[in-house]
């Protein structure tokens, strides 16, 4: 009775360490698009342009302004 007890014991021991070892995270590391997919699309965020900055500036005026 032990023994198979200590068998099926052991044999389910392997099937998970076989199971836990396939998984291998450097071949799902994913490190973004590549060169291909910029020439397509072109770069996902602009930078900044000065055209933003009035637009703060009349913010702080109105906080100013309310305050």
């Amino acid at each position: 009775m032990w023994r198979n007890f200590a068998k099926a014991l052991l044999e389910m021991q392997r099937s998970v360490a076989k199971g836990g070892a396939s998984y291998r995270p450097d071949l799902h590391y994913m490190r973004g698009p590549g060169p291909k997919w910029h020439a397509k699309y072109g770069h996902p965020a602009p930078k900044a342009s000065a055209a933003a900055a009035p637009a703060s500036s009349a913010l702080r005026e109105t906080v100013e302004h309310h305050a």
